[in-house]
């Protein structure tokens, strides 16, 4: 991803670093929203199999799903963004469920699946709209 500077000069360095920080933020912001699920309803949202660990399954699985938000972070206007969230968000976790002897996470229904694509959407929006407010300090 190259930028373009306001005197027409190639941005490599603020681009780069830009995708860096959303990928920890989505990172850190998915891992906490799964952990969470997984502390309160631990019969819906299973981390961890008899040789993966409960950290390893939130490594695996949440940077999994980081990435795809990252890809997919920067297309659709800004009132569209939260259905294309819950979509993908939805469709990642889907995804990842069904790979769960591999990254370590089983959901236990879609309905799980799509409330947890709508809380990760609402919660990575305000984190989206946090650190759009601190590039400009």
């Amino acid at each position: 991803m190259i930028s373009m500077t306001k005197d027409n000069k190639v941005n490599r360095c603020g681009c780069n670093l830009e995708v860096v920080m959303l990928y920890f933020g989505f990172f850190t912001v998915n891992s906490l929203v799964i952990w969470l699920a997984n502390m309160f309803f631990p019969s819906y949202v299973v981390l961890g199999t008899e040789w993966i660990t409960r950290c390893w399954a939130i490594i695996h699985s949440m940077g999994t799903l980081a990435l795809v938000n990252v890809f997919t972070a920067s297309c659709g206007q800004e009132d569209k963004r939260m259905m294309t969230g819950l979509v993908v968000n939805s469709v990642g976790l889907w995804l990842i469920a069904r790979l769960a002897k591999q990254l370590g996470l089983g959901i236990s229904s879609w309905l799980i699946v799509v409330m947890l694509g709508l809380v990760l959407s609402a919660v990575q929006r305000k984190m989206l709209r946090w650190t759009n407010e601190m590039k400009r300090f």
